[in-house]
């Protein structure tokens, strides 16, 4: 039995926990935010003032769904599915280029956790030992104390943990995190729109969701998010979330021809991290030496399934 440090408590870092976990080994996962998941949460705003008093708002901010392809995947899948913590999303998802609104074609099932986002990373970690709040500036007080080091955070995050390792440095070093703004909004009415969500081109956003389309959601209350592109969110990436919040509000209503309801609720996030480009494609990187592996969504992709099997290949490469 070895004992091993994850840092990072996405579904990478919490895929190849419990992975190790099964296998025998003392695992400890030490995570930066208050809960877990990283863009698999869900953002929940309590007590928020409306026209008729206040209610409680959630949303499902990072990763909207995800998909299946990979057969050790998809037994996961099922087994969330099974254990009623994610649902398929039966949405009508359309995609617009500039001119017009297209159906996007049917046959591809789409998850959603259930009743957020963040449910399975949530389930995952209930059964590991997760300190929270716990922000790691060097792997070297982890590597005297632990025989082995995981690290499942974004590419930037990983280079000055490894910055003393060339290998791995030099590995990592053409990976590019692009950001994403979101804005979460909540409106009075419900808005005009025929569609639960799309994908959107010729335009600073590039997806809007109606987040109370999803199973499990509180369907009384119209709920929207929009994620900016990469591109945009890159040339506005240090802007006052309530500038970028305002603008890209803005470039919603033009996408809704009858025009937006009045937001009672408004909020922009800012995912620094977002998406590698490129990604690696490679599922995770070893040091044997120094005994320390580097894991996420970037080594093998963009989905949630590339962070599963990012966290899967960093289990099987820590105990070789």
């Amino acid at each position: 039995m070895s004992r091993i440090a994850v840092v990072g408590a996405g579904i990478a870092g919490l895929t190849a926990a419990t992975t190790l976990v099964n296998r025998g080994h003392a695992v400890v996962v030490f995570e930066k935010s208050p809960w877990p998941g990283g863009r698999t949460a869900s953002r929940h705003i309590r007590d928020v003032e409306m026209a008729r008093g206040s209610t409680d708002l959630a949303f499902d901010h990072g990763a909207q769904y995800f998909t299946v392809r990979d057969p050790r995947f998809a037994a996961a899948a099922a087994a969330w599915e099974a254990g009623r913590l994610v649902s398929k999303w039966r949405a009508r998802i359309v995609s617009f280029d500039g001119e017009g609104w297209d159906e996007v074609e049917a046959g591809t099932d789409r998850y959603v956790g259930i009743p957020g986002m963040g449910a399975v990373a949530e389930a995952i970690a209930a059964g590991l030992d997760v300190r929270y709040r716990e922000r790691v500036a060097s792997i070297e007080p982890l590597a005297r104390e632990f025989d082995r080091v995981i690290l499942a955070v974004p590419a930037d995050e990983a280079r000055p943990l490894v910055a003393h390792l060339p290998g791995l440095s030099a590995r990592i070093a053409p990976v590019v995190m692009q950001p994403c703004w979101a804005v979460l909004a909540a409106f009075e009415a419900r808005v005009a729109a025929r569609f639960d969500a799309a994908f959107v081109s010729g335009s600073p956003l590039g997806w809007i969701a109606r987040n109370q389309s999803k199973p499990k959601r509180d369907w009384k209350l119209d709920t929207w998010v929009l994620h900016a592109t990469t591109t945009w969110s890159a040339a506005h990436v240090d802007d006052e979330p309530d500038r970028v919040g305002a603008f890209l509000m803005e470039a919603f209503e033009d996408l809704v021809h009858a025009g937006l309801p009045r937001a009672f609720f408004a909020t922009a996030h800012r995912w620094r991290y977002a998406a590698a480009d490129p990604p690696l494609a490679i599922g995770a990187l070893h040091d044997i030496e120094a005994k320390v592996t580097l894991c996420g969504d970037w080594c093998a992709g963009s989905r949630i399934e590339d962070a599963f099997l990012s966290g899967l290949a960093a289990a099987e490469s820590t105990e070789t």
